[in-house]
C-alpha cells in the first residue's frame, strides 16, 4: 500500500515515522500539496487552513482513502457533503479528534463499550486559559464529540445553558445529552477557574471509569465477590495517539471497517451542536 502525507515537511517527516512500524505500507510519498502524491492508495492531510475541507473533497474525489489531521470540522453542510461523497466513492474516512483517538480513550471504550453514564468535567484557570489560542467554544465541542462517540447512540433531549458576562463570549458551559436509550452524558466546562481539571468519568453495569486527561491516567473499578468496589489503574501515554490513529486509519482500510472517527461520527456531531446552539440561543 503507498501513502501519501501532504504538509509541511517538518511535520510530514513526523507521521512518516508513525507509518514506519506498519507492515501494509511499501512507500510513503511526501508532497506540500495533494496534486504531488500521484499514485497512491491513501493520503494523510495536515491541514489547518480554511480550505482544508475543500481539500478533503479533492482527495475523496480522486479516489484516495483520507485522514484529516486538523481541528474538528463544524460546517454542517460541508461534512455533509463530504460523508456521501465519501460513501458513493467507497473511500474511507478518519478525523483527527484526539479525545476519542487518545489511547486512554480507545481502552476505556473497549472496557465500556455503551456507557450509561457520562460526566465530564473540564476547569481551566483562567489566567492559562486567557493565554492560549483556544475558543471557548472549541472546548465544549471537543467533550460533546467524546461524548456522543462514546455512547455511540441517538440523542433524544438536548439542554445546555452558558455564562455570559455583558457579551456573546462565553464563560462557563452545563450540556446535558439524554439518549435513545435511557444513558446521559453531563458535560461541564469552566475557563474562570483558580485551578486546572479534566476529568472524564464513564459507567456501565460492570465498570466505572476514570480518566484524569491530563495525565492520561484511567481508574477502572468494579464489584468485588463480597461487593466491595476496588479500582485498579491504568497509565496511558498521549504522544503515541498519534502513532496510534495513523495504524488504525490503515488498519480501517484494510479489513473495510468504519474509522475510528468517521464522516458519519462528525456529521452527528454537527447536528447536535446545531441543536446545542439553539439552546443557548433561547436563554
Amino acid at each position: 500500500m503507498k501513502i501519501g502525507i501532504v504538509g509541511t515537511a517538518e511535520r510530514a517527516v513526523a507521521w512518516e515515522r508513525h507509518l514506519r512500524p506498519h507492515r501494509a505500507i511499501s512507500e510513503v510519498i511526501i508532497a506540500p500539496e495533494l496534486n504531488g502524491l500521484g499514485e497512491v492508495d491513501a493520503c494523510i492531510l495536515l491541514n489547518e487552513s480554511d480550505e482544508r475541507l475543500q481539500l478533503v473533497l479533492q482527495a475523496i474525489r480522486q479516489g484516495y482513502h483520507t485522514f484529516l489531521v486538523s481541528r474538528i470540522p463544524t460546517d454542517r453542510r460541508t461534512v455533509e457533503q463530504i460523508y456521501h461523497t465519501a460513501e458513493e466513492a467507497n473511500v474511507m474516512l478518519q478525523f483527527s479528534h484526539w479525545p476519542t483517538l487518545a489511547p486512554a480513550s480507545q481502552w476505556m471504550s473497549s472496557k465500556i463499550p455503551k456507557p450509561k453514564f457520562i460526566h465530564v468535567i473540564r476547569e481551566l484557570n483562567y489566567m492559562t486559559y486567557m493565554e492560549q489560542d483556544v475558543n471557548f467554544e472549541d472546548l465544549w465541542i471537543d467533550e460533546l464529540a467524546f461524548c456522543l462517540k462514546w455512547m455511540n447512540g441517538t440523542v433524544h433531549q438536548v439542554d445546555a445553558r452558558q455564562i455570559q458576562l455583558g457579551s456573546k463570549q462565553g464563560f462557563a458551559m452545563h450540556l446535558f445529552l439524554r439518549f435513545d436509550s435511557g444513558a446521559t452524558a453531563v458535560v461541564f466546562v469552566d475557563t474562570t477557574s483558580d485551578v486546572t481539571r479534566h476529568k472524564r468519568l464513564g459507567s456501565n453495569k460492570t465498570y466505572i471509569t476514570d480518566c484524569d486527561v491530563n495525565s492520561q491516567t484511567v481508574r477502572i473499578g468494579k464489584l468485588s465477590m463480597d461487593k466491595h468496589l476496588y479500582f485498579e489503574k491504568e497509565q496511558f501515554d498521549a504522544a503515541q495517539a498519534a502513532e496510534s490513529a495513523a495504524l488504525q486509519f490503515i488498519k480501517a482500510i484494510q479489513l473495510g471497517r468504519p474509522s475510528l472517527y468517521n464522516g458519519y461520527d462528525a456529521l452527528q456531531l454537527c447536528t447536535i451542536i446545531e441543536r446545542v446552539n439553539q439552546r443557548l440561543q433561547r436563554f
